[in-house]
């Protein structure tokens, strides 16, 4: 019910000279209606607010998680625990998926997932892709088993292609910053943006088998000063590919900086 409404008619009856009583009796009407349209408006507003405050719980309760869809894991800002989906959904840290397609790891632009960390297995013969828009690291005090002991691990359990792409990766606790193992036909293309760090392993450790492919890692700073530990240890099995490392970021390692090999029989 507009409000100008009634005060057009207040007026339009006032200049026709009414009486004071009639005058009087539109007055009440006229503060009725203002009464009760204040009372619409503050029930709407009322409800406006509700409907605020109910979305924004949902989103706050929608990004902290990691979210299952098919083959695709998409994390917001999650801690995760040491086990693997569904044990502990929404906080996982480790997700198997079969496909012939990549299965995909999301983690959404400048979010954290920490606590443990994250892993992704694929048994189908896709390959494995990881978009790392933030940072994933495990905490201090914390030891990943669920899916490896990485903060992040990665496999292609019956080949396919692996590609990272993203930001940093940080183990605070016990294990490497990084572990990707290729066990198929298939090549592994990493490209971090970020840092590599790690307290108590290796930065970067890449394996694979006679079958797989090129080997191309790309980084930035890497740290894994650890006695014993490299920042960056690539060896393939494959006597057909090629590996290729480009560091553009300060490599400091308690052992070496940097190995890359090609061994049949994949040891040092």
């Amino acid at each position: 019910m507009p409000v100008y409404s009634s005060a057009r008619v207040w007026g339009s009856m006032l200049r026709s000279g009414c009486s004071a009583g009639a005058a009087r009796g539109i007055t009440t009407v006229r503060s009725n209606l203002m009464a009760h349209t204040s009372h619409l408006a503050l029930r709407s507003a009322a409800g406006i607010v509700a409907i605020a405050g109910s979305a924004l719980l949902f989103s706050t309760g929608a990004q902290a998680a990691c979210a299952v869809a098919g083959v695709i894991v998409q994390c917001d800002d999650t801690s995760t625990t040491n086990t693997t989906f569904t044990t502990n959904p929404p906080n996982d840290r480790d997700y198997q998926r079969a496909a012939g397609v990549p299965v995909e790891l999301k983690v959404d632009p400048g979010t954290t997932v920490d606590g443990f960390g994250l892993s992704v297995f694929s048994s189908g013969p896709g390959g494995v892709t990881v978009t790392n828009g933030g940072t994933i690291s495990v905490d201090a005090g914390n030891t990943p088993t669920a899916g490896g002991t990485a903060a992040l691990n990665v496999t292609a359990g019956a080949g396919g292609p692996i590609v990272y792409t993203g930001g940093s990766i940080i183990n605070n606790g016990a294990g490497n910053a990084f572990d990707i193992n290729q066990n198929g036909a298939g090549t592994t293309t990493v490209t971090v943006t970020g840092n590599i760090t790690a307290a108590a392993g290796s930065g970067i450790v890449v394996r694979d088998t006679a079958a797989s492919g090129n080997t191309s890692v790309t980084t930035g700073a890497v740290t894994a000063l650890t006695a014993g530990k490299d920042a960056i240890s690539i060896i393939s099995q494959s006597t057909e590919a090629n590996v290729t490392v480009v560091a553009n970021g300060d490599v400091k390692a308690g052992n070496a900086g940097i190995v890359a090999a090609i061994i049949p029989g994949g040891s040092l």
